[in-house]
């Protein structure tokens, strides 16, 4: 069993997440990161209750569902 230590910035494809200016109820798997001109991290978020639901924000206004125990 391997155990991945998370920092704030330590997201992987496949993480669930909330996004920090959203309702908490919306919550989202990262299904694609995308690297922009200045080095910083945008995350391709799909909805997990909302089939047709696809965005994208910053890695910086991510939150980790696994490490609050939401999930």
């Amino acid at each position: 069993m391997n155990i991945r230590i998370l920092s704030s910035q330590g997201f992987t494809t496949g993480d669930l997440v909330t996004v920090k200016n959203m309702p908490k109820n919306e919550r989202f798997c990262i299904i694609g990161i995308k690297s922009k001109a200045g080095g910083d991290k945008i995350a391709v978020l799909k909805a997990l209750f909302n089939e047709t639901y696809i965005i994208e924000k910053p890695f910086s206004e991510l939150q980790s569902l696994l490490i609050r125990g939401l999930l």
